[in-house]
């Protein structure tokens, strides 16, 4: 392609010229100085501040008792003129503890991690969206919601079932808010409703669920654990080349943080990672590109005698499980 005159070489110029606030101090203090600052900041571009709650109580919707567990389906009242619909799976053998599942694209929301009867089965199987069912069998009770837009909270924009995420975060970008934050505040909201009821609350997603668990990690200090697969990488790498999705993009984020900062604010939280290695969500350098991010957050989690890692499975695009071994 002539890129005489397209613009490429002047947003990669740009690009490359964001300095993120990265974390260079050497003791736990120093950290945690850092992160109140970007917690600060973050919340700002995120645009949580200008998100008014509503009012109401949490209405069961349904429930259902299935072979060895009960779904429960709720409805939530989160910001003003929105509620949020989502599943509770509960194993009859139940080990007090629970675990917050975020679906990625191509699932129709909730329903293809919880296998219903109108999810797209050809795209759960194409990921491999078993994570649930994978924590029922652990003995975790499963919270599953649907992500603005998608699922329940679909708009009906197209005839077709892509995603809507760009039509609606170029609205809210407009209005000093974003995907992320939405995610970010019900998701907070949802964890005020159930922290009383478990010793233990994780996070677990999968390609934009990871990118929405990796955001809860940097926001919010009540969680045990995250797993995350098949979405850390560098922004760099990926933003303006394939992953274009409007949910990837929060206004001025690329002038403080990188995926690798914002992991960083997570620490010490255990947070564990895959990635195949022919992802092509990792961009342009393959794994190197999560590999350099690890080496950014573990700066910070070296001060608390901790190291991440990233298990780097053999395959494309998909949910592995590998990071269920840790739990």
């Amino acid at each position: 392609m002539d890129r005489k005159y397209n613009g490429y070489d002047f947003v990669e110029h740009n690009l490359n010229n964001c300095k993120p606030y990265r974390f260079n101090g050497s003791t736990q203090e120093d950290f945690y100085k850092w992160k109140d600052e970007m917690q600060e900041v973050m919340a700002e571009l995120l645009g949580l501040y200008r998100m008014e709650k509503s009012e109401g109580e949490t209405k069961l919707v349904s429930r259902d008792e299935k072979d060895g567990y009960t779904v429960e389906k709720y409805s939530m009242n989160t910001l003003l003129e929105l509620k949020m619909p989502y599943y509770v799976l509960t194993p009859k053998n139940n080990n007090g503890k629970a675990v917050i599942a975020l679906h990625g694209h191509g699932c129709n929301g909730k329903e293809g991690l919880v296998d219903a009867a109108n999810a797209d089965i050809e795209k759960m199987e194409k990921y491999n969206y078993t994570y649930v069912n994978e924590l029922m069998s652990r003995g975790y009770t499963v919270y599953v919601p649907d992500l603005l837009p998608a699922g329940e909270r679909i708009l009906g924009i197209y005839e077709d079932d892509r995603a809507e995420c760009t039509d609606v975060n170029n609205a809210l970008i407009s209005m000093g808010m974003c995907l992320q934050g939405v995610y970010l505040k019900e998701l907070i909201m949802l964890i005020d409703s159930i922290e009383k009821k478990y010793s233990e609350i994780g996070c677990c997603g999968f390609s934009g669920g990871a990118h929405c668990g990796l955001w809860l990690c940097a926001m919010e200090d009540r969680l045990s654990f995250a797993l995350l697969s098949g979405y850390f990488h560098s922004f760099k790498d990926t933003l303006i080349y394939s992953n274009r999705c409007g949910c990837n993009f929060i206004p001025r984020l690329w002038e403080y943080a990188d995926m690798g900062d914002i992991l960083a604010m997570a620490a010490p939280l255990d947070v564990y990672l895959e990635t195949g290695s022919k992802d092509n969500l990792n961009g342009i350098r393959g794994v190197e590109s999560p590999l350099e991010q690890l080496e950014i957050a573990n700066k910070a989690y070296a001060l608390f005698d901790k190291k991440l890692s990233i298990e780097i499975c053999d395959g494309m695009h998909q949910w592995y499980g590998k990071v269920l071994e840790n739990i």
